[in-house]
């Protein structure tokens, strides 16, 4: 390859819709890097636009101060130590130098450098090459364990140097295949190695080649620092103009380019690259506000490609971004500041609720829907569904660095070892109001919710993964308590099947160009006062517009799930389900106390239980078709995405409703008990005493006659009411609401707990009225009525909930 000449200034171009000139007008001088040798390919695609400014200017190079360059050098020291820590294995250097050729080539039969339109898009197998490098570069640098024996060995760098220059000779020489590979600008047949997937040539190959880079520096010609500088700048040139497809950098995508940008600067000893890169970490580690915003949301969760929820894939790519370069930074002038601090806290408190605990692995998982299209890869890929993919002992150190309660406790939580699926002992409840979420968490089991509305989308194919996955967030419902039930089944489940969802089956099209839409509806959130909650969803299929429902889950005290289904329209022929679970088959099954067969249908049945999950029906009050469905399901890991895996063969449960196809359908509901053992399923469900007020198309709520909690959910605009008694002794309670909003009334304490689903309503006034006979509330004194006016939340906090007391 050519030698480049060593630039020296970041600008914007005059015209920002090309990043071949962006590139070209760059010049900054310093090789860069990324964090761990670990390659993450989760970032490899991004559709959003939303902007984070970058700085015009960038950092020329300058000669640091004494200070300065004691604090680089205490960065590239820590940079360092993380490179080789999370470089890989060294048992196979050996091998490796024995089949490396004298080009600096390995066999195709061991690295497939298929490169340009051919080339596989995600997870290009090209990075191998640096991946080797990368683990050969930290054993030669010295302190990886196990690969003492490669220190400083001449031989090992000489292949190291040989696999260098093979890259280099071979990397792509025209600026427009960063973004535009197979497009004009770059044809396919174009030379050198570039991906038509940008991710590969602007992250995950820099990335790879920084860090073998920086740990081989010392001992590099002019030529090869000249070439790993050429294609690092060219990574942090892209801060200068919108991708191809993409936009301006956002999220952990930006963080991965500004880590870059970091080790550039350690490189070349540019306090200037390294404090502008810092810069922009700084403003995007911060609270984003704006609907779809990719980012840490103010709720704890975390979206990328503009209204997809991802804390368990780009959102873990960020936290582990910031989690390396803050330890990094700490005790310098590069280290963040109390509003960066506080936004990642808010990030990684979110992100213990949506963590489960495999017990029979002792793994800890992110829940299936904070995965999006990664769903598609089995756990043996070591994709996002493989762990939750963060070394914890960071969070500890950062905790201890910032003086953390919040990320010290998670730490606390994470690293403990359940006996069941929730980690950490955490329970209660938690509403993600900006992506449409809720989670519940209980003794011995996790509960997940994932809607989406007109602010959030469903999920995404990208890179041929997840080409089914339309019905994802249609009031996707999971249940954790050994960790096990989901895993590894998404090959050989039924795709119109999905747990917890209304479907009317088969009537919408599952394929890849099919599957990323945003909500029709605005009504879809919840309200939770911390350890109960109610999610709400008013859904139209944005894709066929055939089948509209409403449908509430109320989670109750004692660990109580109630579902109703106020109404279902269909214009379509197809029977229309609502899926009760599908899920790893364990053990009996059972239908009105009795165990049961394989494939069974029933009519107006009283319960079912299976694997520690109880469902109460009532047929007097909702007529009841169920089917329940047990058998071993097949299918090809590479149907759904790129795993080569092969053929999953599992044996599977599955139960659902059968409301049939006419329309409208009757309000229907259940409740569902999660983590109780079959012999005790009866008891408690005897002792239950929930009482249904309304259950229609304008209210549906329910009374807890236990523990004296009424939940509402008003669907119109203009509001409800509902009436409901206590007790046979005291005064009939009316409660009316000037317009659509969740409630939860606890009678005794008198607190309520209010949010908007919609996030359209400015002040909500609920009148609470008393019956004439009976007694009242012992709080109302001698009122026989109540009226309170809340102002709601709005902008970022849009959604959230507000309690007071009456």
């Amino acid at each position: 390859m050519q030698q480049v000449s060593s630039p020296s200034l970041l600008s914007t171009p005059s015209s920002a819709n090309s990043l071949a000139s962006a590139t070209a007008s760059f010049s900054s001088a310093a090789p860069s890097i990324t964090s761990s040798a670990a390659v993450t390919s989760c970032t490899e695609a991004c559709s959003t636009t939303a902007a984070a400014t970058p700085s015009t200017t960038s950092p020329a190079s300058n000669v640091p101060s004494a200070s300065a360059t004691a604090d680089l050098e205490l960065l590239t020291t820590r940079r360092l130590d993380f490179i080789v820590a999370g470089a890989g294995d060294p048992s196979n250097i050996t091998d490796w130098l024995s089949t490396l050729g004298p080009d600096g080539k390995w066999p195709d039969s061991e690295v497939d450098y298929t490169a340009g339109c051919d080339a596989r898009r995600a997870n290009w197998p090209a990075q191998t090459h640096w991946i080797r490098l990368v683990t050969m570069s930290a054993a030669w640098h010295g302190g990886l364990a196990g690969g003492e024996q490669w220190a400083q060995d001449p031989a090992l760098l000489a292949a190291i140097s040989s696999a260098m220059d093979f890259w280099f000779e071979n990397d792509f020489q025209d600026p427009s295949c960063l973004d535009s590979g197979g497009d004009a600008a770059c044809p396919c047949g174009t030379p050198g190695f570039w991906n038509t997937n940008w991710f590969s040539n602007i992250i995950l190959i820099p990335n790879l080649v920084a860090q073998s880079c920086l740990l081989t520096t010392s001992n590099l010609t002019d030529t090869q620092r000249s070439n790993c500088t050429h294609i690092t700048t060219r990574t942090y040139a892209t801060f200068a103009g919108p991708i191809n497809g993409v936009g301006i950098l956002t999220g952990a995508n930006l963080l991965d380019v500004a880590r870059i940008g970091i080790d550039d600067g350690l490189f070349s000893l540019n306090t200037s690259l390294v404090a502008d890169a810092y810069d922009r970490i700084h403003g995007e580690v911060i609270i984003e506000n704006a609907i779809k915003a990719d980012g840490i949301r103010a709720d704890g969760s975390f979206g990328q490609h503009g209204g997809v929820l991802y804390n368990g894939n780009y959102g873990k790519d960020y936290a582990n971004d910031v989690l390396l370069l803050e330890i990094v930074a700490g005790d310098t002038e590069f280290a963040a500041g109390p509003e960066n601090q506080a936004a990642f806290a808010t990030l990684l408190d979110g992100d213990q609720w949506m963590i489960y605990r495999n017990v029979l692995t002792n793994v800890s998982h992110w829940d299936f829907s904070v995965l999006g299209r990664f769903i598609s890869f089995p756990v043996i890929d070591a994709q996002a569904t493989g762990s939750i993919n963060i070394n914890i002992t960071e969070i500890q150190q950062l905790g201890e660095e910032w003086n953390s309660s919040t990320l010290l406790t998670v730490y606390d939580r994470l690293a403990s070892h359940p006996k069941n699926a929730n980690i950490g002992k955490l329970n209660g409840n938690r509403m993600f109001f900006a992506n449409d979420y809720m989670v519940q968490r209980g003794p011995g089991y996790i509960t997940t919710v994932k809607m989406y509305s007109n602010r959030t989308q469903n999920s995404e194919c990208l890179n041929n993964q997840n080409p089914f996955a339309f019905h994802l967030s249609d009031g996707t419902v999971y249940t954790y308590m050994q960790g096990n039930e989901y895993e590894d089944i998404a090959a050989a489940w039924d795709w119109n099947l999905i747990p917890g969802t209304t479907v009317d089956y088969n009537a919408t099209t599952l394929d890849c160009g099919d599957v990323q839409f945003s909500g029709l509806t605005s009504f879809v959130g919840g309200v939770s006062d911390g350890q109960i909650g109610i999610a709400a969803m008013n859904f139209t299929n944005p894709a066929t517009r055939a089948l509209s429902w409403q449908k509430a889950w109320f989670f109750l005290e004692n660990d109580v799930q109630h579902v109703m289904i106020p109404s279902i329209s269909s214009s379509s022929n197809a029977s229309v389900f609502s899926v009760l679970d599908q899920k790893r088959h364990n053990g009996d099954v059972f239908v009105n106390g009795a165990p049961i067969g394989q494939n069974t249908n029933f009519s107006y049945p009283l319960s079912l239980w299976h694997d520690n999950v109880g469902y109460l029906f009532d047929p007097a009050v909702s007529p009841v078709q169920l089917s329940v469905e047990v058998g071993d399901k097949s299918g090809n890991w590479s149907d759904i995405g790129i795993s080569a895996q092969g053929v999953e063969t599992v044996d599977l449960f599955a139960a659902w409703i059968d409301h049939g196809s006419a329309s409208p359908s009757a309000p229907f509901a259940y409740t569902a008990f999660p983590a109780v053992e079959q012999s005790k399923f009866v008891k408690k469900a005897l002792e239950t005493r929930l009482q249904t007020i309304r259950n229609d198309a304008d209210v549906s709520a329910v009374y807890d006659q236990k523990h004296r909690v009424a939940m509402f959910v008003f669907w119109n605009p203009e509001g409800g009411s509902a009436t409901f008694f206590p007790s046979p002794f005291e005064a009939a309670i009316s409660v009316n609401s000037s317009a659509n909003a969740a409630l939860i009334y606890s009678i005794d304490s008198n607190n309520i707990t209010v949010a908007d689903p919609s996030q359209t309503v400015e002040t909500l006034e609920l009148t609470f009225t008393a019956g004439w006979y009976g007694k009242t509330p012992s709080c109302w004194g001698s009122d026989l009525w109540k009226q309170v006016q809340i102002d709601l939340p709005s902008g970022g906090l849009a959604g959230s909930s507000v309690s007071q007391t009456i």
